[in-house]
């Protein structure tokens, strides 16, 4: 029998994202009682059962339409005949549920190493991120607070992760490996790719990657020049900034100033 519990602890161990639906509320005949789960993935596959057949078929369905939003819902559903406004079954009862989204926590992927890159795994362990340092000279005592230290090349180092759209990805390479970089993760599955560098050197660094065939429509979600305009000329500071557009994406901000009458 499924232990939804240890399914649960499972993918959210393998970094997948995921819908749990529970029975919060079931009034008279009822396939199954209240407090049941099930699992609902985006490719459609399930765990455990809330009771088949019609409801399970459209509660699967809100839960497919509640993983594309990223937000939790209530549904409410009606077991009787479609005539009579419900979902073509015949128990006759009511039933609750709560649709929740799981997802891992997401994780930045710094790609170099040096002062901008220590200072971006203090302030991503600060907002709460799981930290991958990938650099071919980096140390784990450099990055004590980073999860994960890969000392690889990028393109070794990235063909063993697992990049999700909950990776945020930092090329700070002080631009010894910039294209490599770039090139290595641009079809990724990251919901966030930056690059540290001038206006001059992110266009010749674009071109370079164009002539090899990569299309612009790829390289225009790059986010380059990298962070937001505060000002930032210390590495630390330059951090902040690149960490608040990661919020901003993120958490769907504006960048706007909060108090009353600024810009």
């Amino acid at each position: 029998m499924l232990d939804i519990y240890e399914k649960i602890t499972e993918l959210l161990h393998n970094n997948e994202t995921f819908a749990v639906l529970t029975i919060i509320g079931a009034e008279g005949s009822t396939p199954r009682g209240v407090g049941t789960k099930m699992i609902v993935m985006s490719d459609q596959t399930t765990y455990g059962t809330i009771g088949g057949g019609c409801v399970e078929s459209a509660a699967i369905t809100a839960a497919l339409e509640a993983l594309k939003e990223g937000g939790p819902r209530l549904v409410d559903y009606a077991l009787e005949e479609e005539e009579k406004g419900g979902v073509g079954m015949r128990c006759g009862g009511k039933v609750q549920l709560s649709i929740e989204i799981l997802q891992p926590k997401p994780t930045l992927l710094v790609i170099g190493s040096g002062y901008i890159a220590s200072a971006l795994v203090t302030l991503g362990k600060l907002v709460d991120f799981n930290v991958t340092v990938l650099d071919p000279f980096a140390k784990k005592n450099d990055f004590l607070e980073a999860d994960l230290v890969i000392a690889e090349t990028v393109d070794k180092g990235v063909a063993g992760l697992k990049i999700t759209p909950q990776t945020y990805i930092v090329i700070v390479t002080r631009h010894q490996y910039d294209e490599p970089a770039l090139r290595e993760v641009i079809n990724s599955e990251a919901t966030y790719i930056g690059m540290v560098g001038s206006k001059n050197r992110v266009e010749m660094a674009f071109n370079t990657l164009k002539k090899e065939g990569i299309l612009g429509d790829s390289l225009s979600r790059v986010y380059a020049p990298i962070g937001l305009d505060i000002g930032a000329e210390t590495p630390a500071e330059i951090a902040t900034s690149i960490i608040a557009e990661i919020i901003k994406h993120r958490r769907g901000g504006t960048g706007r100033n909060l108090a009353l009458g600024r810009v």
